[in-house]
């Protein structure tokens, strides 16, 4: 989108009227929820993003921060309330250096907003010494009636229902200046720099943290596998020898054969027939006793209730997994960069929808391993619906 502002490269403009903008009060009350929440406006030129300058405390180094306010807040000295005022006045200074053949390549895009009222400015829209100082343009609409004076001392009447508005307005003049600076001591390939220089005292603290995490985790993973060896060995050594129970499984049979030969001795030996039988139950019983990791022998290649859905879920993952990946690799070759606007989403949806080879391949293998018979129901779950839910994240 093209704006208003006319720049000429190497032509500086001392004051030009823009426009003047008039508002209502429903308006100002957004405009005021904009300054408090932070908002900033982005220009761009040159694909160089407009930032605010600004100096270290012991003024060694300057960096950039991304964009200006669209105002600011101050409060009132006399009962604390809040006053807002708006940026209407902008100093843009583009920062370039000479190129081979006479050309010129711009380095840098500095915005400098301010604030002055209305009442400042003279007939050709443009205010008095733009660079002296001046009170600024407050947000502020009276109230027009003597009730609500009475109930919005010395603040702007807002009223609750969007939907009231009594048609009064704020004008709103705009005016910018523009100055052209050469400034070789910047080269173009590092003209980002300046935006990212304020993140070096952070990128520390970033790698602290990282290693305090990557710390505990190595810890908690040290302290699972210490007690999940111990828990085996137990199990282990809680079986007993092979030899042993495979004795008492002879034993056990040969019981089982006497106790058919004499089956047809009477009813003499029935009774220690019973005891016999007795016997072998309690043997068995402590046979088949099944404890530890025993208890998990069944379920390993048990097919999951819900195997439907878990194909598709785990082809998403996978689906993501590269996607990541891929930008991740991209970014640190450097193909993708600030200065290549939007391409990081455009990339991005690019190497999903190629990684929704990978998502089939292993969605399909994992829906056959569990014994899948309706593959087309498995791949309209993976093409239509999931996609839907997990592109957003």
């Amino acid at each position: 989108m093209t704006s208003d502002f006319e720049l000429q490269m190497g032509k500086n403009v001392e004051c030009q009227a823009l426009c003047t903008a008039e508002v209502g009060r429903k308006d100002v009350k957004w405009a005021h929820q904009l300054i408090n929440e932070g908002y900033v406006a982005e220009w761009i030129v040159d694909n160089l993003p407009g930032a605010t300058s600004f100096v270290t405390v012991d003024r060694s180094r300057k960096y950039y921060a991304t964009g200006f306010k669209l105002g600011s807040r101050d409060p009132s000295p006399i009962d604390g309330k809040p006053h807002y005022y708006i940026n209407n006045h902008f100093t843009i200074v583009i920062r370039w250096r000479s190129a081979p053949e006479g050309g010129k390549l711009i380095v840098g895009f500095e915005i400098y907003p301010k604030s002055i009222r209305a009442e400042d400015h003279v007939e050709n829209g443009c205010p008095k010494q733009v660079h002296e100082h001046h009170d600024g343009l407050e947000l502020y609409i009276p109230p027009n009636t003597s009730k609500l004076r009475e109930m919005y001392p010395g603040s702007s009447y807002i009223p609750e229902d969007d939907g009231v508005d009594d048609g009064t307005t704020l004008k709103i003049p705009y005016t910018y200046s523009i100055y052209f600076k050469e400034d070789n001591s910047i080269d173009w390939s590092s003209r980002w720099d300046l935006y990212f220089s304020n993140q070096d005292d952070s990128s520390m603290t970033h790698w602290f943290a990282i290693l305090n995490s990557l710390t505990i985790s190595s810890v908690l993973g040290v302290a699972v596998y210490v007690i999940w060896g111990r828990t085996v060995q137990g199990d282990i050594k809680g079986r007993g020898d092979g030899a042993m129970d495979e004795a008492k499984l002879k034993a056990r049979s040969a019981a089982k054969a006497k106790t058919l030969e004499r089956k047809g001795d009477g009813l003499l030996d029935h009774g220690s027939d019973l005891e016999r039988d007795a016997d072998i139950s309690s043997d068995d019983e402590g046979l088949e006793d099944v404890s530890g990791w025993k208890l998990l022998h069944g379920d390993v290649f048990r097919v999951p209730e819900y195997s439907g859905l878990l194909a598709p879920l785990v082809g998403s993952g996978m689906q993501l997994l590269f996607m990541t990946s891929g930008l991740l690799l991209l970014s640190c070759l450097g193909i993708l960069n600030p200065s290549f606007r939007g391409g990081f989403v455009s990339v991005g949806m690019g190497l999903f929808v190629f990684a929704g080879l990978f998502s089939g391949y292993f969605s399909a293998r994992l829906y056959k391993t569990f014994g899948g018979a309706n593959w087309r129901k498995n791949t309209l779950i993976v093409c239509v619906p999931r996609p839907d839910i997990f592109f957003p994240l």
